[in-house]
């Protein structure tokens, strides 16, 4: 399965200190087998991974099997 990324949450991972981007970074790995504390967006073909405090939002595409980075951010001001 592919991971690809838009441009915000590759600037997001590039700002985060080391233990952040460590954290956030084998979340996203564990996306490839659908793991973790995952629930679909309401009104939307998104999905949302929660991880401590930061949301990473994406698309999956089981069609070509290519899950899409569409936001990372903190819980506060992921949905607005």
């Amino acid at each position: 399965m592919d991971i690809v990324y838009k441009k915000q949450p590759e600037k997001y991972l590039k700002k985060t200190d080391k233990n952040t981007y460590n954290k956030l970074i084998k979340a996203i790995e564990g996306l490839t087998e659908l793991e973790g504390d995952i629930i679909k967006l309401q009104g939307s073909d998104l999905y949302r991974l929660k991880i401590y405090h930061y949301r990473i939002i994406f698309a999956y595409n089981s069609n070509d099997n290519i899950i899409t980075i569409e936001e990372i951010n903190s819980r506060g001001d992921v949905y607005k």
